[in-house]
């Protein structure tokens, strides 16, 4: 995978505004990586601990039964932001070779700046939904069901984050249908 998150040549990569946004991109993207590895493995590892206990002992631990409805709303944001950021999401492509490169990078940035919008709006909402789900526990690890609600909190502001630079790559690159075209490497 390119460092760089502009795949196209044309575009400076010395304004300012683009290489803080590429450098917040990486950020988002290394986070919403490491967000769904550390879940996906942290589960694996309790369920096999509690597999591990149950044969030799006859008996449970219990928590590891819980790790599951911890983690997997983190697993899943992770995946969401990732997409969202590296653009691996359904899109209509027909549409967009209607449009001339300014007519779509306009409808692009008009799209990145709603959906930022929206998903700010959303991450807003989800800290009321945090202070509600506080006081209901999870009885084996004493853990706030808050905790995997603050997974929306990552994914709807990650989202938005993503929204916002892929707003600032639309804005400053030559032609932003070059834009979230694959690597190559990705293409198999």
């Amino acid at each position: 995978m390119a460092m760089d998150n502009v795949r196209n040549s044309g575009a400076s990569a010395d304004l300012p505004a683009l290489r803080i946004a590429n450098r917040v991109g990486l950020v988002l993207d290394m986070a919403a990586i490491v967000v769904a590895v550390a879940s996906i493995v942290a589960i694996f590892l309790a369920l096999m601990t509690e597999v591990v206990v149950r044969y030799l002992t006859h008996a449970s631990l219990g928590w590891p039964n819980e790790v599951p409805n911890l983690l997997f709303p983190w697993l899943i944001m992770g995946g969401i932001v990732l997409g969202a950021h590296r653009g691996s999401h359904i899109a209509a492509e027909a549409f967009r070779s209607l449009l001339t490169t300014e007519q779509l990078r306009i409808l692009l940035m008009l799209i990145h700046l709603l959906v930022a919008v929206a998903f700010a709006y959303l991450g807003y909402l989800s800290l009321q939904v945090i202070s509600i789900t506080r006081a209901q526990v999870f009885p084996m690890t004493g853990l706030g069901q808050a905790w995997a609600y603050s997974s929306l909190l990552f994914g709807f502001g990650g989202i938005a984050l993503a929204s916002l630079v892929n707003l600032i790559r639309v804005a400053f690159c030559d032609d932003p249908r070059t834009l979230d075209k694959p690597e190559t490497e990705d293409m198999t």
